[in-house]
């Protein structure tokens, strides 16, 4: 108890005044990398090559061998990272705390483990602090706004905005967390196979099983929720392996074949190589986008990384946000209306 005492008070001083030098060297790399926010486990765990990122959570133990140290970081319960730190942060090895760490993410392939080493660090409730100041700053800066719809914001006619919806950016999961989540994967496989072969009758209940068990092996896999993929694929191809559009794309997730064989896709009319890629794809539009948004439980990434889906990421890039595509805006539309209705969210 004491040593936990110990901790909070150390936090409350930092916290304090300034900030401390600490927080303001831990600013100046957070700003130097351009970071905006912390991000998911399952972000570090998909990063391939170089990467600089934030991460939070507390500090459980420490090892040394020879001169090298490193923290044991547990972000989400019972799923931690060792971070390799210098002679600087030799404080994070006094006791537990929460934290948040600019890591350098390295890795050469998804079939290595990653290394991470820590380039800064400081007390998640300082960093916090200093977030909700310049919120604060912002807020007051602006003139009183409207008070927004229950949709999201539409700009143009028919284009959806690069504003944050006003929608619940809380979407249920499909489990208390993701550890349960992949424990189970077979209790909601009924569940899943009942709902796609309702949509797709033609499909065999074993096909709609199989379907049922590779959208949520791989969304447990990249960490996304398997009913944002569900409502994807229905408004992609109805649940039919066999889909083709006039423009070439193929299968459930409607993969072009350059974007196939970028992904590893061999086959795009095998519904596990199609789902395989489909989900990776998916997760990779999100985490470029919420790390562009900085918010990743709001709705703004979401809608970017659907538009990246349907038109690319170039014409998301090109437009600065959803293209004024009527295919586009309509796809988005529809895929989002379906995740809500997944979610149990209503309008």
């Amino acid at each position: 108890m004491a040593r936990r005492l110990l901790w909070v008070w150390l936090g409350a001083l930092l916290t304090g005044g300034a900030f401390g030098q600490e927080v303001e060297s831990y600013l100046k790399t957070r700003a130097a990398h351009k970071i905006k926010g912390a991000t998911p486990i399952a972000g570090l765990e998909l990063a391939v090559g170089t990467r600089v990122l934030e991460v939070e959570g507390v500090v459980v133990g420490s090892v040394a061998v020879g001169e090298e140290r490193s923290i044991l970081m547990e972000i989400e319960p019972g799923r931690s990272i060792v971070i390799q730190i210098g002679d600087a942060h030799g404080w994070l090895t006094r006791g537990q705390v929460r934290i948040r760490a600019i890591v350098q993410v390295q890795r050469e392939s998804e079939l290595v483990t990653p290394t991470y080493r820590l380039l800064d660090a400081a007390f998640a409730s300082t960093v916090a602090k200093w977030e909700a100041q310049q919120r604060a700053r912002v807020q007051a800066s602006r003139p009183p706004q409207p008070k927004p719809s229950a949709r999201p914001p539409v700009r143009g006619g028919n284009t959806v905005s690069r504003a944050k919806s006003p929608a619940p950016p809380q979407r249920p999961q499909p489990a208390p967390d993701w550890d349960t989540f992949r424990a189970n994967l077979h209790l909601y496989v009924p569940e899943y196979a009942g709902f796609i072969r309702s949509r797709n009758p033609r499909l065999s209940p074993q096909q709609a099983e199989q379907i049922a068990w590779a959208i949520l092996r791989f969304s447990a896999h990249y960490g996304v929720d398997p009913r944002f993929i569900v409502a994807i694929v229905l408004v992609e191809s109805g649940f039919n392996p066999n889909a083709t559009s006039r423009k070439g794309a193929a299968g459930l997730g409607q993969l072009m074949p350059g974007t196939a064989r970028g992904l590893g896709v061999v086959d795009p009319y095998d519904p596990i190589q199609n789902l395989h890629g489909t989900v990776k794809l998916v997760r990779g539009h999100l985490e470029k986008y919420w790390a562009q948004t900085g918010d990743p439980n709001g709705w703004e990434h979401v809608v970017l990384a659907l538009a990246a889906y349907n038109a690319g990421s170039g014409a998301v890039r090109k437009h600065g946000g959803v293209p004024p595509y009527r295919e586009t805006q309509n796809y988005v539309r529809k895929v989002i209306q379906v995740y809500k209705q997944l979610c149990g969210i209503r309008e």
